[in-house]
């Protein structure tokens, strides 16, 4: 099992961190600020409090004058970058929320603080509040921002304004009215930077699941220009209404939902297993449709839940051509091993094949406990 996170806030770490500072600070008291880490109390801390924990331990040694700490924090990073400290790291994603603390009533000061921090780590989460807060001068600086030579700034010109990232605080208004946003993504929908293309593919996804219409005539209009790389972009923003069946999806990557075939049921392998064992599943698929057609095969797990009800999650296998008569044998493994995202329980689940947003008949399986169930 790997390592918990938070160790990577060891001594090794607490040590070269003290001496950066202590390169920034020359007046720094190092003995009692590395005593702020040997204590019962930090190390019955998790990631999050940690970073928490680092965040305000930096901030009370650094000026106060919040001009000079920006200075101060810019010169930490120059430091980190020379001892080995690579760009968009986690490790010093705290010292992004130092900004957020004291920068809120200073956006004149805190926006080149935050270009300088999100070239060197997350600022993503950092910068939540700032869109909150000045939504507009926010949203402009974003135009700005998707124009820069750094591709991890025009990264978070698409990142920063998520409606819906992921363990971030929701941006409310953008949820409601994702129109601001569509000219940043239109600037950067053909980026040279997949890391940014991809932050631009999940943008459009987080704004499919509340206004889908606006997402298909995006890319129905972006894809009669699109260039290969564009086209895989449109096609990872389009992955929640591909994976719900949506026609129009489905028709705008070729998916059509007249095309027809025949599927065999699912047939498994063995119908009862172990939690922590593989599941094996085969099917087989017939195009009867006259002219070549593309397949998009994906499965339903319907998963037992803890109160015992069914929970389904659909899975991609491929997208395949076919031509006329032609057939595909379908072949696949699915581990029920339990994750930390995933935890699984016992009962009889079911399965069952997906092609073109269709699905097929289900099929039932045991999972059990442990070999004596």
């Amino acid at each position: 099992m790997a390592e918990p996170l938070k160790y990577m806030y060891n001594d090794v770490f607490l040590d070269s961190y003290t001496d950066t500072l202590r390169q920034v600070l020359p007046d720094l008291d190092t003995t009692s600020f590395r005593m702020l880490f040997r204590t019962p109390e930090w190390d019955a801390l998790e990631l999050k409090q940690r970073l928490r924990f680092l965040e305000e331990a930096t901030d009370q040694v650094l000026p106060s004058d919040f001009k000079k700490k920006i200075k101060a924090l810019g010169q930490i990073i120059d430091i980190a970058r020379k001892k080995g400290a690579g760009d968009q790291n986690f490790l010093y994603i705290f010292l992004a929320d130092i900004i957020t603390r004291h920068g809120l009533e200073h956006p004149e000061f805190s926006f080149p603080a935050i270009e300088m921090m999100t070239a060197f780590t997350s600022f993503e989460f950092a910068g939540r509040p700032f869109f909150i807060k000045h939504p507009d001068k926010m949203m402009a600086q974003m135009l700005v921002w998707a124009q820069h030579p750094n591709p991890n700034v025009r990264r978070y010109a698409s990142e920063g304004c998520r409606p819906r990232l992921p363990w971030g605080q929701q941006l409310k208004m953008f949820v409601d009215d994702p129109t601001p946003i569509i000219p940043v993504l239109e600037i950067l929908k053909d980026d040279p930077s997949e890391y940014v293309r991809k932050s631009v593919a999940n943008n459009l996804n987080d704004i499919s699941k509340d206004h889908p219409q606006l997402v298909l005539s995006l890319i129905e209009n972006w894809l009669t220009h699109a260039s290969d790389r564009t086209t895989k972009l449109l096609r990872q923003a389009a992955r929640t209404l591909l994976k719900k069946g949506n026609t129009k999806a489905l028709s705008l990557f070729g998916n059509h939902d007249h095309v027809t075939f025949e599927a065999s049921d699912i047939t498994i392998q063995p119908s009862s297993l172990h939690i922590g064992e593989d599941l094996i599943f085969e099917a087989n698929l017939s195009s009867t449709h006259p002219e070549d057609a593309l397949f998009r095969l994906e499965y339903f797990i319907y998963y037992v839940k803890s109160n015992g009800l069914l929970s389904k999650k659909i899975f991609k296998i491929s997208d395949t051509q076919l031509a006329p008569g032609q057939s595909r044998t379908i072949f696949k493994k699915h581990r029920f091993a339990d994750l930390t995202t995933r935890k699984h329980f016992p009962g009889f689940h079911k399965i069952s094949l997906v092609v073109n947003g269709k699905e097929g008949k289900t099929t039932d399986f045991k999972l059990k406990l442990s070999p004596d169930e």
